[in-house]
């Protein structure tokens, strides 16, 4: 998720760019309420682990 929001704003602030500044804001808001929709599914997740397991979701390296 991380990697498409910044790809989002590779293209709102690059040069291709024709639809103006008040489309690429409302671009801009739209992925980061996208963002923040991942990160909460996510936590919901963790959560759901622990329901069902009674542990903590167990650490998990990053990959990028």
């Amino acid at each position: 998720m991380d990697a498409l929001h910044r790809g989002l704003f590779v293209v709102l602030l690059g040069a291709a760019w024709k639809h103006g500044v008040e489309a690429a804001v409302d671009g801009a808001l739209l992925g980061r309420f996208y963002e923040r929709f991942a990160d909460h599914a996510v936590n919901a997740g963790h959560h759901m682990y622990y329901v069902v397991t009674g542990q903590p979701m167990p650490p998990r390296e990053l990959t990028r």
